[in-house]
């Protein structure tokens, strides 16, 4: 039986999501064009997408943790063009350290992390990255190097400084229910359901549950291509008016 806590939590999430759905659908303000990295990447399309990052100075991350074990699971990183590739790496199912496309991965990312470039990330990304060295994806010193631009902190300050406003014709406490309501939570949720259909897949062939945890991988992109917008539209953003 749920918790008390958990029921509140569950009525809270509940009442914010029945007051923010008069809000339109997200919709991206650019194309963008996937990719899923692992061990059966073809090491022409990691040369062509290293080519691609060398033409490219911004880029947004963001990493996925898996639910039960909490170890690094999924990296998105996105090359902000006008029609964005997106690579989704997933973690395990990466090849043997030793073989070329895992070299190849492995100095793709370099490209992307060199210093002149900008990264940026909802949440300090050197922290997040930081967990993937054990992998052997990324050294310390090229963690040193990133130059990281943190937009959830960006965007708090903004937030505070800008009138207030009521933007939705709904009665409610929207800063309150906001804060009750974390990305984190959102997050655990999208994982336990990642969860489950992994474990639904453990009876196929291996080729079938790939496939399954491709589309579950998908789902993350909801709560990453909003952050994209806010890079899209340029940073800093508007200044409130005095």
């Amino acid at each position: 039986m749920p918790s008390s806590e958990q029921m509140n939590r569950n009525t809270r999430k509940y009442e914010l999501n029945s007051a923010l759905s008069v809000l339109q659908v997200f919709n991206p303000l650019n194309d963008y064009h996937i990719h899923h990295i692992n061990q059966s990447t073809s090491p022409i399309l990691l040369h062509d997408l290293i080519e691609q990052a060398r033409k490219t100075t911004r880029f947004t991350i963001d990493t996925e943790d898996d639910y039960y074990t909490h170890q690094p699971a999924l990296i998105q990183i996105e090359f902000i063009q006008d029609k964005s590739i997106i690579l989704l790496i997933e973690i395990n199912h990466l090849p043997h350290s030793s073989s070329v496309v895992f070299w190849l991965i492995r100095s793709l990312l370099k490209v992307i992390f060199n210093s002149l470039n900008v990264i940026y990330s909802w949440g300090d990304a050197k922290d997040e990255l930081s967990k993937l060295i054990p992998c052997r994806l990324l050294s310390s010193e090229t963690l040193l190097e990133i130059n990281n631009m943190n937009t959830q902190k960006i965007f708090k300050n903004w937030h505070d400084r800008k009138p207030k406003r009521q933007c939705i014709l709904v009665s409610l406490d929207a800063v309150n229910r906001l804060c009750t309501y974390s990305l984190q939570e959102h997050r655990e949720e999208q994982e336990i359901a990642s969860q489950i259909q992994a474990n639904q897949a453990l009876s196929t062939i291996v080729e079938q549950e790939e496939e399954e945890e491709n589309y579950a991988v998908l789902d993350y992109l909801d709560d990453y291509n909003p952050m994209n917008t806010l890079i899209i539209i340029d940073l800093p953003w508007p200044q409130a008016s005095e």
